[in-house]
C-alpha cells in the first residue's frame, strides 16, 4: 500500500500537532506543580506575619542595672521588619500562586484545544504568553507557532476528518 505525498504530508501534520498537545499538557503541569511549591513560600510569609510584633521586639535583658538608665527599653532587635510587611509578601506570593495556577490550567485547555482542533486563538494566546518562560515555555511558543503556520496543519485544523 503506497501512501500520496499529500497525504504522508497530512500525517505529518497530525503528529507535529500531537507532540504539540502533550507539549502543552506537560507544560500546563509543570506550572500548576510550580504553584503547589509557591504555596509553601506564602505559607512561610503567612507564619511569619502571624508572630506578634512583640515577639520580634523583645526588650533587652541587662544583668546589671546602668547609672545612664532610661525608664524606655532598649529593643534587642531594633532592626526587625515590621509584621505587616510579611502580610503584603504573603498576599503577593498567594497572588502569583493563583496567576500561575490560572496560566498552567489554561496551558492544560490549550493542549485540549489542539487534540479536538478548536479554539485555535486561545492556542495562539497561550503559546506567546508561554513564551515568557523561559526556556521550555519559549520553546514551546516557538514551535507552536511554527507547526500551526504550516499549510498542512492549517488544513488539518479546518478539516480534521481528512
Amino acid at each position: 500500500m503506497t501512501v500520496s505525498a499529500a497525504d504522508e504530508e497530512r500525517i505529518v501534520a497530525r503528529e507535529r500537532l500531537n507532540f504539540l498537545a502533550i507539549g502543552f499538557y506537560v507544560r500546563g503541569g509543570i506550572m500548576l506543580v510550580f504553584g503547589c511549591f509557591m504555596v509553601l513560600y506564602a505559607c512561610m510569609f503567612l507564619a511569619f506575619a502571624l508572630i506578634p510584633e512583640s515577639a520580634w521586639n523583645q526588650p533587652a535583658q541587662h544583668a546589671a542595672a546602668s547609672v545612664n538608665s532610661t525608664p524606655a527599653p532598649h529593643l534587642a532587635n531594633p532592626g526587625a521588619p515590621p509584621v505587616a510587611v510579611f502580610r503584603v509578601m504573603a498576599g503577593v506570593m498567594l497572588g502569583v500562586v493563583v496567576l500561575i495556577w490560572i496560566a498552567g490550567a489554561l496551558t492544560l485547555y490549550s493542549g485540549s484545544c489542539i487534540k479536538k482542533r478548536k479554539h485555535r486563538m486561545l492556542v495562539y494566546v497561550m503559546a506567546a504568553l508561554n513564551c515568557f518562560f523561559i526556556p521550555y515555555g519559549t520553546l514551546l511558543g516557538v514551535f507552536t507557532f511554527i507547526v500551526l503556520s504550516s499549510p498542512e496543519a492549517i488544513a488539518e485544523w479546518n478539516d480534521p476528518s481528512l
